[in-house]
């Protein structure tokens, strides 16, 4: 049993690292969107156009492949005060209770995520200046979250492991 919670460990390790890359490459287009606008603007009289709502997709992206790797490096808020005084078992279930109740909202996320981009893809939904589809971006939200249910459903099972030792 360890040796499989161990591998979908380092798989959810990986998917997170390969999110927070397109997090990266996110504000990467970001950066380089707003500084051709302005430069663009400012200098040749001639903005990005849809710039705007280019850099508003990118900063969505840029957020939601960020949760994975923010949920593996657990640097989610948590109030450490009350928890570090807790005996090891209430620790545990608390972490079960958490961790189940943090399943149930990202699989909610990740359905109403591809419920959202069919809904763009049937209505043929765009942005309005740029023209960029926006059902690609709801599928990318839901995708982006599989492995933050994955690392979910770790931590459940450790905490669960515990209560059980």
């Amino acid at each position: 049993m360890k040796l499989n919670i161990q591998s979908a460990q380092e798989w959810a390790g990986r998917l997170s690292t390969w999110c927070e890359w397109i997090g990266v490459a996110g504000v990467i287009v970001m950066v380089a969107v707003t500084c051709a606008d302005v430069l663009g603007a400012k200098l040749f009289l001639l903005p990005v156009p849809g710039s705007t709502e280019i850099v508003s997709l990118a900063q969505v992206s840029t957020i939601v492949f960020a949760v994975a790797t923010t949920q593996r490096h657990k640097g989610h808020i948590s109030v450490e005060m009350f928890y570090a005084k807790m005996r090891p078992f209430v620790q545990a279930l608390v972490r079960a209770v958490t961790s189940c109740l943090g399943l149930i909202l990202f699989f909610i996320l990740i359905y109403q995520g591809i419920q959202l981009g069919n809904g763009f893809l049937e209505a043929s939904e765009v942005t309005a200046t740029a023209r960029i589809p926006f059902y690609p971006f709801a599928y990318a939200f839901a995708l982006a979250l599989v492995p933050v249910v994955l690392l979910l459903l770790i931590d459940l099972v450790d905490a669960l492991k515990e209560l059980l030792n």
